[in-house]
């Protein structure tokens, strides 16, 4: 029982740690020059986490804690599908925007319509908007759960952690996700809403402007994915325990 209590205390402390690190950031203390890597930090860190998660969980004493709580299992259930919908997002974005750029080359090749690339990928844009608004209020709808407290602290910062990146990704709005704030208030939040502001004012979008979201996106799904596998897999244990 000792040798649980301690690796819970371990652990619990590393959420804390984390939870003040994203407290840091959103108070604007990432430097500028982190760019991506910082955008990507907050997953990351996730990843971490829940690789320690995983190791809590394979202790029994630690299984007995929270075999009566069919919340965290409901928790875990929803986190898996807010990651996957920010993924489907990304996708679908990231397909858009190649379609852009394809446009802009047939353009440079005598081909001077690109209108309904550009309004499908801003049809997709408010689509997603639409989905993102959903997420987001399902988020900040979850109600505090009275489990072993290191598990619920995980699961609050996941949400608040994917608050951050739907946010981000809707656009419209200043996010600590957005490495565009550290400039002038003058420039655009974010770096979709960049590529918005200029496709919806029919202004021509520098083709590096794309190559960068689309980079961006890439590598933010790139860690979401590597999420995705470990919200599985601490919910496949889960299972196990309330099985038992």
């Amino acid at each position: 029982m000792e040798l649980a209590l301690q690796q819970m205390s371990r652990e619990h402390k590393r959420v804390m740690e984390f939870a003040l690190q994203q407290k840091s950031r959103e108070h604007g203390r990432v430097l500028y020059g982190v760019c991506i890597a910082a955008n990507e930090s907050k997953l990351s860190g996730l990843n971490d986490l829940y690789k320690s998660v995983e190791d809590f969980l394979q202790l029994p004493k630690n299984q007995k804690n929270v075999s009566q709580s069919q919340q965290v299992l409901d928790g875990s259930l929803r986190l898996i599908d807010i990651c996957s919908t920010s993924r489907d997002i990304l996708a679908v974005s990231k397909e858009q925007i190649q379609n852009i750029q394809s446009a802009f080359r047939r353009k440079c090749n005598g081909e001077l319509d690109i209108t309904s690339e550009v309004a499908e990928y801003l049809k997709t844009r408010r689509a997603s908007k639409k989905t993102i608004k959903k997420c987001v209020k399902d988020i900040n709808a979850v109600e505090p759960v009275a489990i072993e407290s290191m598990l619920k602290d995980v699961q609050a910062l996941t949400a608040e952690v994917f608050n951050s990146l739907l946010s981000y990704i809707g656009g419209s709005q200043k996010s600590s996700w957005s490495f565009f704030s550290q400039r002038s208030e003058k420039k655009a939040a974010t770096s979709f809403d960049a590529v918005d502001a200029l496709l919806v004012k029919k202004v021509n979008v520098d083709m590096s402007q794309l190559v960068n979201l689309e980079s961006e996106i890439q590598e933010i799904d790139e860690v979401l994915e590597s999420l995705f596998r470990h919200l599985m897999k601490t919910r496949s244990t889960l299972l196990n325990v309330l099985s038992n």
